[in-house]
């Protein structure tokens, strides 16, 4: 079984098995991320979604929210 580096937290271990998100955003969140902080993110995300008073269904909103994932998770660019 392939393993995966975490790029937040620097874990070696299995990739999760499927991703919220599609496309190469997806594909990059499943081969830089582990179980573990996807799991506090999707903690962080409601607190997020919560602070900044974000509506997702404004595509500025949206956009903020995967910047702050991407910053979060420590997502290659």
């Amino acid at each position: 079984m392939a393993t995966i580096t975490c790029s937040r937290c620097g874990a070696v271990t299995e990739p999760m098995a499927e991703c919220d998100l599609g496309g190469k955003l997806g594909e990059t969140i499943l081969a830089h991320t582990c179980p573990a902080c996807w799991k506090q993110w999707e903690q962080q995300r409601v607190m997020v979604i919560n602070e900044y008073r974000l509506n997702l269904g404004n595509p500025a909103h949206f956009d903020t929210l995967l910047r702050a994932m991407k910053e979060f998770l420590r997502l290659p660019e």
